[in-house]
């Protein structure tokens, strides 16, 4: 069994993502001692860090994996380079992955299944990831892509040049090149790995399951505010198709704010968005599923409710696809209004029911 075990390693795999931390934080530690940090280096470390990030949330995942949105050739561009200034794999690697990742949620065919365990899912599945199986049939639309299949092909040579080769020559500018290798190159892509791998891990453990109880992704803020937006997972889990993860104006989505900026330049296009009156009923259903033991007991205050929402939601629907909302403005603004207020008054009475769900039990009994 051991020689089994060993046989399965994947020795590139495990090599870098061990040694990569030892490297990184112990230059980091070094360069700190030493007082030879400069502040152009912790700049271009930010920059280094954020670019690459939103390379693989905006790019990688939402753009290339769930193709939510189109870019322009030039955003695409950068995302392919500094994506894989990441290391986490090409564009084809990535997304073949994480399609079937979402395809098959939970089982054994989820490259990095959850039910595996916390560090199987969040870093030790790539150690033992065997990379001559991987089947490519279902990133055949990516592969039409000349600059993405460029990425495939000389991938390890594009990562270590932008990923370590530019933030060295960049930071001899100021005489710090060791800095800009160990902190903007070997530190940064440690972070940046570490945070995309809690996705996989802290999101499908930790958190709420807002829209779906079906399968164990898990909105959490925490890990949206490292991961740019990533975070709300149950979310993304039940609507992949939005190229949004933090629906509200109030949730952290860099992501979804960079996206939007590029389609207000003219930079990107197409951004697709589950109506609204969809989400809605999702959570109506999951909020109903999370009370189903007590439904009995409280189905009398929140039915009304349920069905105001549900009557508001069809008459903003119908209004939004007739084609006629600047004559129907007052209606629709007040039908909104109304909505929001309904959603309040349902969110207060379902967090009282669950909280107090024995009660109801114990005193219907």
């Amino acid at each position: 069994m051991q020689k089994k075990l060993r046989q399965r390693i994947n020795w590139t795999n495990t090599i870098f993502l061990l040694l990569t931390p030892i490297v990184g934080i112990g230059g980091l530690i070094f360069i700190l001692t030493t007082g030879v940090l400069h502040w152009q280096t912790v700049l271009l470390s930010l920059f280094w860090l954020i670019a690459s990030g939103l390379s693989i949330t905006a790019g990688y995942h939402r753009l290339f994996a769930h193709r939510t949105y189109r870019a322009n050739v030039l955003v695409r561009l950068f995302f392919i380079l500094m994506g894989a200034a990441a290391f986490e794999g090409s564009v084809l690697e990535w997304s073949t992955d994480h399609r079937n990742h979402h395809r098959y949620t939970d089982t054994d065919r989820d490259p990095y299944d959850i039910k595996k365990g916390f560090w199987y899912a969040h870093i030790g599945w790539l150690f033992v990831l065997e990379t001559e199986l991987r089947d490519y049939s279902n990133v055949e639309d990516l592969s039409a892509d000349p600059l993405i299949r460029f990425q495939h092909k000389y991938f390890s040579y594009i990562a270590i040049v932008v990923g370590f080769v530019f933030p060295t020559l960049l930071a001899l500018l100021w005489g710090d090149p060791l800095g800009g290798l160990l902190i903007a190159g070997v530190f940064r892509t440690v972070l940046n790995q570490h945070f995309t791998f809690c996705i996989n891990s802290v999101c499908h453990i930790f958190g709420k399951r807002t829209y779906s109880a079906e399968q164990s992704a898990r909105d959490n803020w925490m890990t949206a505010f490292f991961t740019y937006g990533e975070g709300f997972h149950n979310f993304h889990h039940q609507f992949p198709i939005d190229y949004r993860n933090g629906i509200r104006a109030y949730h952290y989505d860099p992501s979804k704010w960079l996206i939007w900026g590029l389609s207000r330049v003219g930079l990107a296009s197409d951004l697709k968005q589950v109506p609204l009156s969809r989400l809605m009923r999702y959570r109506l259903r999951k909020d109903e599923q999370t009370l189903s033991a007590v439904w009995v007991y409280v189905s009398e205050h929140l039915t009304p409710v349920r069905d105001q929402i549900l009557r508001l939601l069809a008459q903003i629907e119908k209004i939004e696809t007739s084609g006629k909302m600047k004559e129907y403005h007052a209606q629709l603004k007040a039908a909104r209004m109304e909505l929001k207020d309904s959603l309040l008054v349902w969110s207060r009475l379902t967090k009282r029911f669950a909280r107090n769900d024995e009660f109801f039990r114990v005193t219907n009994q």
